[in-house]
C-alpha cells in the first residue's frame, strides 16, 4: 500500500525529498528481488509453490536509535512482500510499529503472535508470523511448545537461588564485593542506567548460606538403613557437617530461579497449507549468551537439542495421523557454524537443513555466523502424494539496496551519534538477512497417478 507515499502541496520539501528517495529506492528493491529469486530458484510457476521466510528484525518496536518510521518500515514491507510466509523473531511488546508494518502490506496479509516472553533471557519478544492469505491458509492450529517436567533444561551455567524469604548469603569478616565491574548496561534514566544482563561476581572462599525456613534435608531414596520397628527408620546423620551423596536439600517453594527451565524464548507452533502442501512450522529464538562463555554456549546446545527433541516427539505423537503434513522449524538458533556442537544439536533429532540452504556461508549482515535456519523432520519420508521439494533458497542482502555503506553522507543528520552508520542501520532494517526457500505446492498429477 503505497499511499502513504503520495506527495501533497502541503507536504514540506524536506517530506517531499525524503518520500521521493523511498519511491526510487523501492524501485531498485523490487527489481533486485524479481532478479534475486530469478536466479535462485528452479523457475517454476509461482501459482505451484510457496515462499517461506524467517527473519530477525532487529528489536522491532523497541525504539532504539529513534525506532523505525516510514522508510524503513517501506523497505522492510517490500522485502517481506515478495515471501508468502515469514516467520518473525524479535517483535517487540508494543506492537504499534508492526500495525504500520502491517498496514502497508495491504488487507491480504495476516498475522498470529505470541504473547510476550517472560523473564530476562526473554528480552520482552513476541514470535510472530505474517503471510498472505491469498497464497497461504492457517489451519486453526497453533501453539506454544513447552518441556515437559522430566525434559526441563538445566541452567548450563549453575542453578539461581533466590535470596529472598529467608534465604541470605553471608560474607567472611571485612569482605565487601562492592567495586566496579564490567558489564552490559542499558539507558534508564538521565542519571541512571539498567544491567542488560546479569553481573556474576565469583564469591570469596569461606562465604555461606543462611537457608529458609521451611528447608528439609532428604536422605534419598534406596538409602540403606536400620529399622528398629515397622515403617519406622534409624537415621544416623552426621554432623556438624551433612555432607554425602545419599543427602539432597529440599528448599521451599519458589527459592530457586526456575527461568531457565523452560526455553528463553517460548517456540510457537502453527499448521498452514499452500496449495496441497501442509505444513506444520515451528519458529524459535534460541537463548544467546556471549560467544566466548562456555556455560552459555552450552546453553544455546541444551535449549537445541531439547527443542528438536521435543518436536520429533511430537511428530511421532500427535502429527503421525496429520500424514499428509510435514514438520519444519525455522527461525534464529543462534549457531555458531557448520560443525560447531549447536549446529549438530539441530541435526541430532531427525532435522535437515536443505542441501541449498547449507551452501550459504551466513545469514548475519557479515555473512560469517549460521544463526538462521530451516529445517525439516525426516524430509524424505514418503508422505502419500506430497513430497518436500526444493525450488530453490537463499539470503536476501537488502544492504545492497537500502541504506548501503555509500548512502551514510544521506543520513548523516538522523544518525544517533553513539552508534556507528554500520551499526545504527542495522537498527533500521536488521543486523540479520531474510532467509528463504521455496517449495512445490502443486501435486495434483501425483493425487491423479495414485489413485490410477
Amino acid at each position: 500500500m503505497y499511499n502513504k507515499l503520495k506527495i501533497f502541496d502541503s507536504d514540506a520539501p524536506a517530506l517531499v525529498k525524503r518520500k521521493t528517495r523511498v519511491a526510487k529506492r523501492i524501485l531498485t528493491l523490487r527489481e533486485s528481488l524479481r532478479q534475486h529469486f530469478a536466479e535462485s530458484t528452479s523457475g517454476e510457476d509461482r501459482l505451484e509453490s510457496v515462499r517461506i521466510a524467517t527473519w530477525n528484525l532487529r528489536e522491532f518496536g523497541g525504539g532504539k536509535c529513534g525506532g523505525r518510521d516510514f522508510e524503513p518500515l517501506y523497505f522492510i514491507a517490500e522485502v517481506i512482500s515478495h515471501f508468502d510466509l515469514v516467520a518473525l523473531q524479535e517483535i517487540r511488546g508494543d506492537l504499534y510499529e508492526f500495525n504500520e508494518l502491517m498496514e502497508i502490506l495491504g488487507p491480504a496479509w495476516d498475522y498470529i503472535a505470541t504473547d510476550v516472553s517472560d523473564g530476562d533471557a526473554g528480552n520482552g519478544e513476541r514470535m510472530v508470523y505474517a503471510w498472505n492469505s491469498d497464497r497461504v491458509r492457517f489451519r486453526n492450529i497453533a501453539g506454544e511448545l513447552t518441556l515437559a517436567e522430566n525434559e526441563k533444561i538445566r541452567a548450563a551455567f549453575g542453578e539461581r537461588l533466590k535470596l529472598e524469604n529467608g534465604a541470605k548469603l553471608k560474607l567472611p569478616a571485612g569482605t565487601d564485593l562492592s567495586g566496579v565491574y564490567d558489564a552490559g548496561l542499558k539507558k534508564y534514566s538521565a542519571t541512571h542506567k539498567k544491567l542488560r544482563k546479569d553481573l556474576e561476581i565469583t564469591l570469596p572462599d569461606g562465604s555461606s548460606l543462611e537457608l529458609p525456613d521451611g528447608t528439609q534435608v532428604v536422605v534419598t531414596k534406596g538409602a540403606k538403613v536400620v529399622s528398629p520397628g515397622r515403617g519406622e527408620a534409624e537415621i544416623d546423620m552426621p554432623s556438624p557437617e551433612v555432607e554425602g551423596e545419599q543427602y539432597r536439600l529440599r528448599f521451599p517453594g519458589g527459592t530457586f530461579d526456575d527461568s531457565m527451565r523452560q526455553f528463553a524464548r517460548t517456540p510457537y507452533l502453527i499448521a498452514f497449507q499452500a496449495g496441497w502442501l501442509k505444513l506444520n512450522l515451528c519458529t524459535v529464538h534460541i537463548y544467546y549468551g556471549a560467544d566466548d562463555d562456555p556455560l552459555k554456549m552450552e546453553q544455546r546446545r541444551a535449549e537445541i537439542e531439547a527443542l528438536t527433541e521435543a518436536l520429533a516427539d511430537k511428530a511421532d505423537g500427535e502429527f503421525k495421523h496429520d500424514d499428509k503434513a510435514f514438520l519444519g522449524v525455522l527461525g534464529d538458533f543462534n549457531i555458531v557454524g557448520r560443525g560447531h556442537p549447536t549446529m549438530q544439536a539441530l541435526e541430532n533429532a531427525g532435522f535437515i537443513i536443505p542441501d541449498e540452504l547449507k551452501q550459504i556461508p551466513g545469514s548475519n549482515v557479515e555473512r560469517d555466523k549460521a544463526y538462521d535456519q530451516i529445517a525439516f523432520w525426516k524430509p524424505k519420508r514418503r508422505r502419500g502424494y506430497a513430497r518436500l521439494e526444493v525450488l530453490g533458497a537463499n539470503v536476501f542482502d537488502f544492504f545492497e539496496h537500502v541504506y548501503t555503506l555509500d548512502d551514510e553522507p544521506l543520513y548523516e543528520a538522523d544518525n544517533d551519534t553513539r552508534f556507528t552508520y554500520k551499526n545504527w542501520r542495522t537498527y533500521k532494517m536488521s543486523d540479520h538477512l531474510p532467509m528463504w526457500i521455496e517449495l512445490k505446492t502443486d501435486f495434483g498429477d501425483e493425487y491423479l497417478e495414485e489413485i490410477g
